[in-house]
């Protein structure tokens, strides 16, 4: 697998959870559910995830957000619930993604 970028990255004390749970949320998306539904192939930033959230705004991505939140609450399981908020966090990194994006281009609203 090809890799376009790395980044050191600090360790700080009391904040390993954390970054145990921001990895769980990019192997989901890398390696798990979300490369295996959705990747085709593609890397991230191509995928449907951002081609969709610039065709039809960054709304489309908040819509997914709320709609995975909503169904957490009717979930059973911990794991189930642990899963949909994985889900969640990646959704919010391609909003940041994509806000960036049209930060960089100078279409930030």
């Amino acid at each position: 697998m090809k890799t376009s970028k790395t980044r050191d990255i600090q360790f700080v004390p009391g904040y390993d959870d954390l970054f145990y749970i921001l990895m769980e949320a990019y192997e989901r998306a890398a390696i798990g559910k979300g490369h295996q539904r959705h990747s085709g192939g593609e890397p991230f930033n191509q995928q449907w995830i951002l081609r969709g959230s610039r065709r039809f705004g960054v709304g489309s991505l908040n819509y997914q957000i709320g709609k995975k939140n909503e169904e957490i609450e009717r979930l059973e399981t911990m794991e189930a619930k642990v899963k949909e908020l994985l889900d969640i966090m990646v959704y919010a990194a391609a909003e940041i993604i994509l806000l960036r994006e049209e930060e960089k281009k100078g279409e930030m609203k």
